[in-house]
């Protein structure tokens, strides 16, 4: 019987570098270009299979990279076990970006988050402007796995999900990191004790 885990997973990043989109494609296996910007945070879950030996079941929270969200959706980082970091590899900026993103994460989250670096939107022909040389160097430099993604041609977006949910699970196994096992939830109702008639007072 395959072991059943229970991971939050937040999403987070500049604005407009495709969250949203990249969610939607992995839960619905749809894309839109018309998206409206989250407002706070939104949420999904979806049930992944892996290896045929591990059920998990991903709790994902969609943050908004606006400023004015911060506040908010700093309190979602309590408790994740996943957080993906996306930017946009034809927005320059995006990329500058990512060394505070990844520093609000270290500070809001467990030391334990298992982080990917995301550079979503490969499928945009000429218009790349940060190198997946630059996104891996990123990355090597601060000990994370880097991917690219293309939430618009569904390219590498279910292999995100997989390589996060697998390595929480190797973290698991090592015996670093302590992940509570779901199982269905029962409740025991006490059975309320009879009442006794009231005696009659003696006279």
């Amino acid at each position: 019987m395959a072991s059943e885990y229970h991971l939050k997973c937040i999403v987070t990043g500049p604005p407009s570098v495709g969250k949203s989109s990249l969610l939607l494609q992995f839960c619905e296996k749809e894309f839109s270009e018309q998206i409206d910007t989250t407002i706070g945070v939104e949420f999904q879950t979806k049930t992944l299979d892996i290896d045929n030996k591990y059920k998990v079941k991903l709790e994902i929270w969609d943050t908004a990279g606006q400023e004015s969200f911060r506040s908010i959706t700093n309190n979602y980082y309590r408790g994740a076990h996943i957080a993906l970091l996306i930017y946009d590899i034809s927005n320059r900026q995006s990329f500058q970006y990512l060394g505070s993103w990844l520093e609000e994460i270290s500070q809001m989250s467990s030391p334990d988050i298992v982080t990917i670096l995301i550079g979503n939107k490969n499928d945009i022909v000429g218009r790349r402007v940060v190198t997946f040389e630059e996104g891996e160097s990123f990355a090597r430099d601060n000990n994370i796995t880097f991917l690219e993604t293309s939430a618009k041609d569904n390219r590498g977006v279910e292999n995100v999900f997989q390589i996060a949910s697998k390595q929480v699970i190797t973290l698991v196994n090592q015996g670093k990191l302590q992940v509570v096992n779901k199982k269905p939830q029962t409740i025991t109702l006490q059975k309320q004790p009879e009442k006794k008639p009231d005696k009659p007072c003696c006279n």
